[in-house]
């Protein structure tokens, strides 16, 4: 009698596995870091929770065309072949679009302009957790380290890297 019990039940826990396996393929990533690892980056420079929250939703096949929506599809199209390879090894220089630097290290901690009549500079700091639990990561604050941080500065021109300041 309990052999013709567990039958139907290894059935259903058969087709459960292959069902869980099958939504976890196609489903949402639920955190950042389950995205791949160029899908993060985009992540990252969504401006705002509701666009982030929107985009871990989102099927790998629809993750494109909600960048496209949101403009940061178009200014990675704009990256040269070797800027995009440059993106994916970490490695922000100068001479490289501004949106290196945002994909790289996600978006600035602080901006700011200069304008004079001959130029127009932006400066972007970016905060680098050195010691902690967040080693390695670039955050908004360095409040959000809970140890130690450094800074990077770059300053840009028409939306070009200029300059790289490794200011600690």
């Amino acid at each position: 009698m309990m052999h013709r019990m567990s039958r139907p039940f290894a059935s259903t826990l058969s087709r459960l596995v292959a069902g869980l396996m099958l939504c976890g393929t196609l489903a949402c990533a639920m955190t950042p870091e389950r995205l791949p690892d160029l899908d993060r980056k985009f992540y990252y420079n969504l401006p705002n929770a509701n666009d982030k929250a929107a985009f871990l939703k989102l099927q790998d096949t629809q993750r494109q065309s909600f960048l496209e929506q949101k403009g940061l599809w178009g200014r990675w199209s704009e990256l040269s072949n070797e800027e995009r390879a440059a993106v994916q090894r970490g490695e922000v220089k100068a001479g490289q679009k501004e949106f290196v630097a945002f994909m790289v290290w996600g978006p600035p901690a602080d901006s700011q302009g200069s304008k004079s009549v001959e130029r127009a500079v932006r400066f972007h700091t970016f905060i680098r957790c050195t010691s902690g639990p967040r080693v390695g990561k670039y955050v908004p604050n360095n409040l959000d380290c809970d140890g130690t941080s450094s800074e990077i500065e770059i300053a840009v021109e028409n939306n070009v890297i200029t300059e790289i300041k490794f200011l600690n």
